[in-house]
């Protein structure tokens, strides 16, 4: 218990010590004053005022609560720690000098405050050389263990600390320059150069060198700016690196004329000044060095210290990769190209004539300056737009013209990734549209095209999308009755802005067509093709119509299958679906209301119409698929007819083989003489007379085989048969023509054998007997075959 009481009141002693400020001791301190020097010794605020500084000049003691010392003076202190009680200023007047801060190691335990009173000649100014330091500005509420301060004509210009980008400060007139430094830390003896020279506008200049490095710097405006007053920043930028600047906050007053309200003045080399409101964006991603100014305005009265002039900005350095293009659209192309950033919190920077912006618009017929700093080709997306319009039918009616972009401005950076084409055709025309790389696929949205390139096309005026189509498919043809309509081509899965070049579509423009929207297609073994209505999945305009015309294989059929259907309610005509055959003209299918849609099996190419009704509630809309099948009694019956032609003609050649070779049979060889020793066909020359023989006293016009050469016939029988089937009962006998006989050669019948080497020919005619003629009756056909 006793030890528990004396521990307790050794503690409470303790305490009642140490609250009393060395009122128990003093404290002696010889200083030494340099000539032009003055030491100021004051109490702190809210310090006891018990303890004394106490001067002996003599044996007589002074004590105060401050002393002024200007020459070398021993002190007493009434406390044992006066560095706890007591602050020290150490002042130079009249400063134009260099600037080398001495300790006082006397001094060292205290607050100290070092001041340098600046007072240039009236027509110079002060140069403030922090190069061996360099200084950095806080906010006046900020601290740091050596802080500098700057005021010029009573008005605080701001506080630094050491280790900054500030390397030169000009001060016009009367200004004062403190460094505070905490008591027990030694004075960092860091040379400041001053020097003279020629004398300034503003209040104070600032010269800031950046690093090269990417870095931030604050700065502020002076404190209670006085009116109509200036400040100058001057920004050194390395090479290769950019500036941001932003202002954080301000407060501008009220001023006597608005016009003169306070703004930002940038100045850069060879560039007119650009002068920026406090509430705009400032200038980002400027290469070079700069000046910047602030002045403040004539206030129309006094301003509270919260209401004047105040601005707190930052300036950013970064090192940045920079790319340019400059040049200009072709006027007669009447292009639009949309520069895009895909991420706007990446470190890519786009700026159009000095104007940074995420998105950027280049238009034909205006010359452009496009920067890009820090942008890879994947982060910039860009989106063509081009107009194309005829106006007279003369220069477009039933011509195609292809659908290209000739991307010709290769410097402007990224990824091409959208080109709309924006198609003005004639008053009351139509729009047709096909693919030359061959046909198109309907893509639902809700499938993917699996294609490279996606084709949207829409209605410019209403803005409906009549529906989105892919490369590699069945549709050959798009009509639509829409003189103004919009292709966008979007690029999904490439990079190569070559692609553009090559013709997308061809489009022409042609009279007004009978429905709104007409598609031509040719359906395809392989793949079932999907239809749907304009709009899908939206429903069809009011009174719209479409026609499908689907053509097929002679040896195809279709199955046509109705996947979706949506009927609305109509107030007067329903909407109606109707498919009907092309050749036959035989309507196979037609809505009725409320009619549940089957599907078809359509034998030839047919049409598939369809109309919405006036004034529908709800959608009218409808998804096809048509499938392809082999139309197998067609094919059978071709084959078959084929077939049957090909057994009759060969049956044909049979029997004309089977005839031809009966009658060479019947009919010997017999051999005429040739006395001009070459071969001739009786047919093309005529029998030969003999030379005794002036001239035949018969004409022959017509020769009967069996009269000629029935002599020849083996069998009697035969030749009875064969003259009573070749002559009339009626008719008298012919007598055979005497036929001429040289050398005594005689016309006998060859071998069989022979006749093949022989020279055979056949003549045809009629017979007359010379001044007699027969009747018609009596006339008949010739054929004689004579061989040599």
């Amino acid at each position: 218990m006793r030890i528990w009481r004396f521990t307790c009141f050794s503690l409470l002693f303790g305490f009642f010590l140490s609250s009393v400020p060395e009122l128990t001791g003093s404290a002696e301190l010889k200083i030494a004053v340099e000539f032009g020097t003055t030491i100021r010794i004051n109490t702190s605020a809210g310090k006891n005022p018990q303890c004394k500084v106490c001067i002996r000049p003599n044996t007589q003691q002074l004590c105060q609560s401050s002393v002024v010392l200007r020459s070398d003076t021993l002190l007493d202190f009434s406390c044992s720690q006066p560095e706890n009680v007591f602050t020290v200023q150490i002042i130079r007047d009249n400063v134009i000098y260099n600037i080398e801060p001495k300790e006082h190691k006397a001094l060292q335990k205290f607050n100290r405050t070092f001041i340098w009173n600046l007072k240039p000649p009236a027509t110079k100014s002060l140069h403030l050389n922090f190069s061996s330091t360099g200084l950095r500005q806080i906010q006046p509420t900020d601290s740091c263990p050596d802080v500098y301060m700057l005021a010029v004509e009573n008005v605080s210009i701001g506080r630094f600390c050491q280790n900054g980008t500030i390397r030169q400060v000009d001060v016009r007139n009367a200004g004062k320059l403190s460094l505070e430094v905490s008591g027990g830390r030694a004075l960092d003896k860091k040379f400041i150069g001053v020097s003279l020279g020629r004398l300034i506008n503003s209040l104070a200049n600032f010269h800031v060198v950046l690093p090269e490095k990417s870095s931030t710097q604050d700065f502020f405006a002076p404190n209670a700016f006085p009116e109509n007053a200036e400040t100058m920043w001057y920004f050194t930028v390395p090479q290769t690196y950019y500036t941001d600047v932003h202002i954080l906050s301000y407060t501008v007053p009220t001023c006597l004329q608005p016009e003169n309200i306070p703004t930002m003045k940038y100045t850069w080399q060879g560039k007119e000044p650009l002068v920026k409101l406090m509430n705009v964006s400032q200038p980002s991603v400027e290469p070079g060095n700069f000046n910047l100014s602030i002045k403040n305005c004539k206030m129309s009265g006094p301003q509270p210290p919260s209401q004047g002039l105040m601005v707190h900005f930052q300036i950013s350095a970064i090192k940045r990769s920079k790319g340019q293009c400059e040049g200009d659209l072709p006027e007669k192309q009447v292009l639009q190209i949309h520069v895009k950033k895909k991420d706007p919190k990446s470190a890519c920077v786009l700026k159009l004539d000095s104007v940074i912006m995420d998105t950027i618009t280049i238009a034909s017929g205006n010359h452009f300056v496009l920067n890009s700093f820090d942008c890879n080709k994947d982060e910039v997306e860009l989106t063509v737009s081009q107009t194309i319009e005829c106006k007279e039918w003369r220069d477009c009616a039933s011509t195609s013209f292809p659908l290209t972009f000739n991307y010709e401005q290769q410097c402007i950076p990224g990824v091409l990734k959208t080109i709309i084409w924006l198609l003005h055709g004639p008053q009351n025309s139509a729009v047709g549209l096909q693919s030359p790389a061959g046909d198109l696929r309907y893509c639902p949205p809700e499938d993917k095209c699996n294609s490279i390139i996606l084709l949207n096309v829409s209605h410019v005026n209403s803005g409906i999308t009549l529906g989105q189509f892919c490369p590699k498919g069945t549709i050959q043809k798009i009509q639509i009755r829409e003189s103004k309509i919009a292709i966008t081509a979007s690029v999904t899965s490439f990079s190569d802005r070559n692609l553009a070049t090559k013709p997308v579509l061809t489009y022409s423009f042609t009279q007004d067509i009978s429905e709104h929207y007409i598609f031509t297609v040719a359906p395809k073994m392989d793949n079932p093709t999907v239809l749907a209505t304009p709009a899908w999945p939206s429903g069809m305009k009011a009174s719209s119509t479409v026609s499908w015309i689907v053509n097929l294989e002679p040896q195809f059929k279709s199955n046509l299958k109705f996947r979706n259907v949506s009927q609305p309610k109509c107030k007067e005509v329903h909407t109606n679906i109707a498919v009907q055959t092309i050749r036959s003209q035989t309507t196979l299918y037609s809505t009725k209301k409320d009619e549940k849609m089957k599907d078809l099996l359509v034998p030839e190419s047919f049409y598939l119409n369809m109309t919405n009704c006036k004034s529908p509630t709800g959608a009218f809309r409808a998804m096809m698929e048509i499938t392809l099948q082999n139309s197998t009694s067609k094919l059978l019956g071709i084959i078959l007819s084929i077939v049957g032609v090909v057994l009759v003609i060969v049956t044909a050649v049979g029997i004309w083989f089977v005839l031809r070779k009966k009658k060479r049979n019947k009919a010997p060889p017999v051999s005429v003489y040739n006395p001009s020793e070459h071969a001739f066909l009786p047919g093309l020359h005529g029998i030969p007379k003999a030379q005794e023989e002036e001239e035949d006293p018969h004409t022959y016009v017509y020769i009967d085989e069996t009269l000629v050469y029935s002599h020849l016939l083996k069998d009697d029988a035969e030749k009875e048969e064969y003259k009573e089937a070749t002559t009339d009962e009626s008719d008298p006998p012919l007598s055979a023509p005497a036929l001429p006989v040289r050398n005594g050669e005689n016309l006998v019948t060859k071998s069989n054998a022979l006749f093949d080497n022989e020279l055979c020919g056949y003549v045809q005619g009629q017979s007359t007997t010379s001044g007699s003629p027969k009747t018609s009756e009596e006339e008949g056909n010739y054929e004689t075959r004579l061989c040599v």
